[in-house]
């Protein structure tokens, strides 16, 4: 039996309350994705921990222990298994991580914020790559492909602006299902739009209520205009949930951490599946919804 080292906080809610079955959906080397009755979990070797995931470390690549998709799952406080591949992971010892924006404290808007704003824009610049979207950031007017979409996210900018959670919803379609991947790019970027949102937001001393309902406005419009993997995440942002490492680039981005440490997340962003696309979002939300505003 392996153990998990680390929980994603709100998936392990689910297991403690009670029992599941899954359905294994995808084997990777690094990840094994379930289809369960909540949702898509993940277990993971590798990387950050995710938004309902948990994580294990010193074992052999997935493909290597002869788990294949459709295998029956079976999910509880206790263990995840998988009996036909004679695999088990025990969950009662991993350590709770909450991937929730909302439990972050003391966040306010340090005065060097724009020179923080300009190491994250550096570090986009640093991984741009064609299958991305950081021109969006880097040189918006040089690709005419991506003017509609740019368009469509200065409606959104002043749907958040005004507070309005029907324009919100329809901007947001607007914005997603474009670009290639598993998750489509532009549903990263807003992923890390909505994370970098809910960061200001709480920072100016917005209620929990307000921010996830303009959210949960945003995750629904887009998550209605792509497809099933870029949904999943779109969902999971509109619930304020966001991988750990994004978690701890926008505590740094959001407080007075030293920049080596702002530049070492979002590095770790960078790399990661549709980090760039996230790093993208974040920018613009903080240029879009305060910076092109400040004094």
């Amino acid at each position: 039996m392996e153990t998990a080292e680390r929980i994603c906080k709100r998936f392990h809610s689910y297991l403690n309350s009670g029992e599941y079955s899954g359905r294994v959906s995808s084997v990777t080397g690094e990840r094994l994705e379930i289809e369960t009755t909540f949702g898509t979990v993940s277990v993971l070797n590798a990387g950050a921990l995710q938004p309902f995931s948990c994580f294990v470390s010193g074992i052999q690549p997935f493909t290597a222990m002869e788990l294949k998709t459709g295998m029956d799952v079976l999910l509880d406080q206790r263990v995840i298994a998988i009996p036909d591949a004679d695999f088990s992971l025990d969950i009662t010892l991993a350590e709770d991580v909450d991937l929730t924006i909302e439990c972050m404290v003391n966040l306010f808007l340090p005065v060097d914020i724009s020179i923080r704003a300009r190491y994250i824009h550096r570090i986009v610049e640093q991984y741009s790559a064609n299958e991305d979207l950081s021109m969006l950031l880097i040189a918006p007017d040089s690709l005419p492909d991506l003017q509609r979409i740019r368009g469509s996210l200065q409606d959104l900018s002043q749907a958040f602006f005004e507070q309005d959670p029907l324009r919100i919803e329809q901007a947001a379609a607007d914005c997603s299902g474009f670009g290639s991947g598993l998750v489509p790019a532009s549903d990263g970027l807003l992923c890390g739009y909505m994370a970098c949102f809910s960061c200001l937001s709480y920072a100016l001393g917005r209620s929990r209520e307000t921010v996830l309902g303009m959210t949960q406005a945003a995750a629904a419009g887009a998550a209605a205009n792509t497809n099933e993997n870029g949904a999943m995440v779109l969902l999971q942002a509109g619930e304020g949930m966001v991988s750990e490492d994004v978690f701890q680039l926008l505590r740094s981005l959001f407080s007075d951490i030293p920049y080596t440490s702002l530049a070492a997340w979002g590095n770790r962003t960078a790399r990661s599946a549709n980090g760039v696309n996230i790093l993208v979002g974040i920018s613009l939300a903080l240029h879009d919804l305060y910076l092109k505003n400040a004094v």
